[in-house]
């Protein structure tokens, strides 16, 4: 059970990292051997998970959109995202879309479906 509560906790932190970013599955990181890497869409540079490094250095310019907003680490970036309100309504509305693969899921989806269509009649 322990093995299974370890898989999970690994499978939710890597869901995660892909609500900011394209995960690379076969990706490898030149630096540690770790896989896997992230792009990282609002800065535009790819990361390390296991070793908090960014791949792609930041550019001098100072207006440079990308760099320019950049934290020092990914980590740093990803406790930014999760703070943001539009990320925990987005986590939210995604998670009450696909319920229905659960016990349950379907009745309830429906009954939220007839309310909002009583509501609005």
């Amino acid at each position: 059970m322990k093995n299974r509560k370890n898989y999970l906790k690994a499978r939710k932190k890597r869901f995660q990292w892909s609500y900011i970013g394209w995960v690379g599955k076969d990706s490898t990181c030149p630096i540690c051997g770790g896989s896997p890497l992230v792009q990282i869409y609002r800065y535009d540079a790819w990361a390390c998970i296991s070793c908090n490094e960014w791949l792609d250095k930041a550019c001098d310019d100072p207006n440079c959109p990308y760099c320019r907003i950049r934290p020092q680490t990914p980590y740093e970036a990803y406790f930014l995202t999760n703070m943001e309100a539009i990320s925990a309504r987005f986590r939210k509305r995604w998670r009450c879309d696909n319920y229905q693969h659960k016990t349950n899921g379907m009745k309830k989806h429906m009954r939220r479906r007839l309310l909002a269509e009583q509501l609005l009649k």
